[in-house]
């Protein structure tokens, strides 16, 4: 008798037990034991479903963030050469009030990172007093706010589903764990019900194949965290 590796996936857990399910039915001294591994393996395959339909929505909202922070930084873009054309065509007080350091840091960090810079930059052109930036404003400060309003609600979109793939994640993972220990606990009862009789305890559990049962679980995706970028 062998139980699954600990790395073993939600599948080979699920199919473990529903073979183990089949082979305590075979004896009418385990039979009686069948009834908690059937449910909890039950319980296990429904929540890998309940997982793998929410990474669609996940997935689309990864591209909505990319596209929306794609859109973004080609709206900043177009403001810093829009700000050079209002200087006379070269950089002057109206692009330096702007980007102090550049349109490159502005663009650089990457998806819900794009947010803050994105914020500061309307910040400068909505509160400066510099009478051409004043001017200037009143074309882009609208088209700035759209942008980083839609880069709000992407970033908003994917957190969502980003927590919500998580959570469900921590369930299955809680469940893959107890179906284990009770795996662990069923070779214990076999034994029991059949001392000194390897034959028939082979028999009540799968074979277990190392190659499909090593099968790493797949992690949720991350957060987005505070630093790094993109290239430019």
């Amino acid at each position: 008798m062998r139980n699954y590796r600990s790395s073993a996936g939600t599948d080979v857990r699920v199919d473990y037990g529903t073979e183990l399910v089949e082979g305590l039915k075979l004896f009418p001294e385990t039979m009686p034991l069948a009834t908690d591994i059937e449910a909890l393996t039950a319980a296990l395959e429904t929540a890998a479903s309940g997982r793998k339909a929410l990474r669609k929505p996940l997935v689309k909202a990864r591209v909505a963030l990319r596209l929306a922070n794609y859109l973004a930084d080609q709206e900043i873009r177009s403001c810093g050469k829009a700000a050079e054309i209002a200087d006379g065509g070269r950089r002057g007080p109206v692009f330096d009030a702007l980007f102090p350091e550049g349109v490159g840091p502005v663009v650089a960090p990457a998806g819900a990172r794009q947010i803050k810079p994105t914020e500061k930059l309307l910040e400068r052109l909505t509160h400066s007093k510099n009478a051409a930036v004043i001017a200037f404003a009143q074309q882009w400060q609208p088209k700035l706010a759209a942008a980083l309003a839609k880069l709000q609600a992407a970033a908003d979109g994917h957190e969502a589903a980003r927590k919500a793939d998580a959570a469900a994640f921590v369930q299955e993972t809680a469940l893959r764990e107890e179906h284990a220990h009770t795996v662990d606990k069923l070779m214990g009862a076999v034994r029991a019900a059949f001392p000194r009789d390897r034959a028939k305890q082979d028999l009540v559990f799968p074979v277990v194949d190392d190659a499909s049962s090593a099968a790493e679980p797949e992690e949720p995706d991350a957060p987005d965290p505070a630093g790094g970028g993109k290239p430019a």
